[in-house]
């Protein structure tokens, strides 16, 4: 699975460098999972669990998806500076995280036209507000026509069921925050309540 791909990322499109608020916000989600917010992020994102190229570790990716038949396809944003993609490349053998429930899968670029021209219709549809910038970004019109026609400057993955264990997928092992949010919350308010009186 091998890709080079052009792309004019700037503007919205500009890929987050490390330690900028916007890697952060884009982590944020991870954080949220991990509290317990998986059956309601999983609505519009998975978690993408790959085999760190280098470290051989789980790394866990938060992700938009798109569903065609049955299967999970992904348009990579960056797929040239991506770690997440950089890693597929090297093993594409990922977990995958919906809702409460995960499973394992192989990653695998989309080069049948009639595939690609499903999932990116169901890609058109799916209202994802990133998406008119990264057509930009690829000098792609937001057209079924013209994004079939420029398939070979998207790396359309599908995530294909597989018997195979992937890496361990992401663990919901912060959902004590939510004491520790309730009791701020309430110490807060009785604070407040004290303050007030004393006035």
């Amino acid at each position: 699975m091998t890709t080079s791909i052009q792309q004019n990322a700037s503007g919205l499109m500009k890929y987050p460098a490390r330690g900028s608020f916007n890697r952060l916000f884009f982590q944020t989600p991870l954080i949220l999972w991990r509290m317990g917010l998986g059956p309601v992020l999983g609505q519009s994102m998975l978690i993408l669990t790959t085999w760190g190229r280098q470290s051989r570790q789980p790394r866990h990716t938060p992700l938009s998806y798109t569903i065609h038949d049955g299967k999970i396809y992904l348009a990579p944003g960056w797929p040239e500076r991506s770690d997440w993609y950089k890693n597929l490349l090297a093993d594409p053998h990922v977990t995958v995280q919906l809702g409460e429930g995960f499973f394992h899968a192989t990653a695998r670029r989309v080069t049948d036209e009639a595939e690609f021209t499903a999932a990116a219709e169901a890609l058109l549809q799916g209202g994802d507000p990133f998406l008119k910038p990264w057509l930009d970004s690829l000098e792609i019109e937001p057209s079924l026509d013209d994004l079939v026609a420029k398939r070979a400057r998207v790396a359309m993955l599908a995530l294909d069921w597989s018997s195979e264990a992937g890496p361990e997928p992401m663990k919901v092992d912060l959902t004590w925050l939510w004491g520790v949010i309730g009791v701020s919350y309430t110490l807060g308010w009785l604070m407040g309540r004290l303050s007030a009186r004393r006035r």
